[in-house]
């Protein structure tokens, strides 16, 4: 009988509960399209917010820890330190591999140019670098400083990585950047050569073209790092390489934590070592390159930590405020629902059906919608996710299998919230008083 009078009641008022079924499905897709996002969301803003550089360096061990004596920085001078150019791949040979998006050497050395001092860095501008020559047909790793700061904008054109060859008996003029900053004072233009002084050594350099990078890069001039080996006289030596990872944000306290990772318990040291936290990939690195310490550059790190909470924080209040709307747009069409059929509610109770039976009935006409919304909003959520990040990141998201229940779940609770204060107004009625009417 319960069950007959339930079909029978599903089917009346159809507007009233087209209303009740479209606000389910609204605002469940709303809140699954965002949960869809949000799961994959860490490792898309990462790839997003990849344009602030690096978030890593790798330095030589001691290398670069400031020297204070008498309460003076006389860091630079110490003998400088250096790695090895040929445990620069080893960065990206590790336990967080995958994760390590791009990565650059850089050399710096002093230079004489104009009467002035200025910084000579030899880096990689734009390489391919084979990670595994024993496997034939290994795709190579497009990598270097372009990769890494892909907001870096140059006047002219980016220099050949390596010195192009130059014909028999004529020697090659290396081709470098020079900072914005620097060409203004000095009035370069791209085409231009210039005449610097390395180690003593007098050299000639084509200026390819100005770079615009908004740091100290902008006074600095910028050359393959071949070029300066071969002008410092420094060949195979590293100042450090600059290491683009794909990292989930720290915790407070895993921030603090990261710091001493050998002072960890056991449990707590095997979870902090398998979460890509900065920290923790910054540990592996230094067990990856010989006589290397690696450092977050929290600037990075914090600014995207920040983002990501943000925006997290941000969807999770548009979530919660479409699922509040949804359960006050049930609570009234339901309301309106039980104000037109108190007669039917007042016969139901004078032929012996206590106000229980009456409400479960009410309950489970909003617990089929419910679930049909779940449904629809779980499919309407999964397009409105993929359809958004396409739009925003470039690439759709993963939708997972846990989402349905979850939709379904999502969808009862507002139809269910929607439903506590007409179920309340069904236990007030009074068959006497409904039915005196008539």
């Amino acid at each position: 009988m319960f069950l007959r009078i339930l079909s029978d009641s599903l089917f009346r008022q159809k507007r009233r509960k087209a209303v009740v079924l479209a606000a389910v499905t609204l605002g469940t897709a709303a809140a699954v399209a965002l949960a869809d996002i949000a799961l994959d969301i860490g490792d898309k803003m990462s790839l997003e917010l990849k344009s602030f550089g690096a978030n890593l360096v790798v330095l030589p061990a001691g290398g670069g820890a400031p020297v204070v004596v008498g309460g003076q920085d006389v860091s630079a001078l110490r003998v400088p330190s250096y790695l090895d150019a040929s445990d620069v791949l080893k960065v990206k040979d590790n336990f967080w591999k995958n994760n390590i998006l791009a990565f650059a050497p850089a050399l710096d050395v002093p230079a004489r140019f104009a009467g002035r001092t200025v910084l000579l860095r030899g880096t990689w501008f734009e390489r391919a670098v084979a990670l595994d020559p024993a496997r034939a047909g290994a795709p190579p790793l497009l990598t270097g400083i372009r990769v890494l700061n892909p907001y870096w904008s140059v006047e002219g054109r980016w220099p050949d990585d390596r010195t192009p060859a130059a014909p028999a008996g004529v020697e090659p003029t290396p081709e470098v950047l020079v900072g914005r900053g620097l060409a203004g004072a000095l009035g370069l233009r791209p085409g231009k050569r210039v005449e610097v002084e390395i180690a003593g050594r007098p050299a000639t350099l084509a200026v390819a073209g100005i770079l615009s990078a908004g740091g100290e890069e902008d006074e600095a001039i910028l050359a393959p790092i071949e070029t300066a080996w071969d002008l410092a006289g420094l060949p195979g030596r590293v100042s450090r390489v600059q290491v683009r990872a794909l990292t989930t944000p720290e915790s407070a306290v895993y921030e603090r934590l990261g710091k001493s990772p050998k002072d960890l318990p056991p449990a707590e040291f095997e979870r902090w070592s398998c979460t890509p936290f900065a920290s923790s990939i910054a540990y592996e690195l230094e067990r990856a390159v010989p006589g290397a310490e690696a450092r977050v550059i929290r600037r990075v790190a914090i600014s995207e930590g920040e983002v990501l909470r943000r925006i997290s924080g941000l969807m999770a209040l548009i979530a919660l405020m479409a699922a509040v709307g949804a359960a006050l747009t049930v609570t009234s069409a339901l309301s309106t629902s039980v104000l037109e059929r108190r007669a039917e509610i007042g016969l139901l109770k004078a032929m012996g059906a206590g106000a229980p039976r009456v409400v479960g009935l009410f309950l489970a006409e909003a617990a089929t919608l419910g679930l049909l919304g779940g449904l629809l909003g779980a499919g309407a959520g999964a397009a409105m996710a993929r359809f958004i990040s396409a739009s925003v990141f470039g690439s759709p998201v993963t939708i997972r299998p846990l989402a349905i229940p979850v939709a379904v779940a999502i969808a009862l609770a507002i139809t269910i919230a929607g439903c506590i204060a007409p179920a309340r107004r069904v236990m007030r009625f009074r068959p006497f008083e409904v039915l005196r009417g008539l």
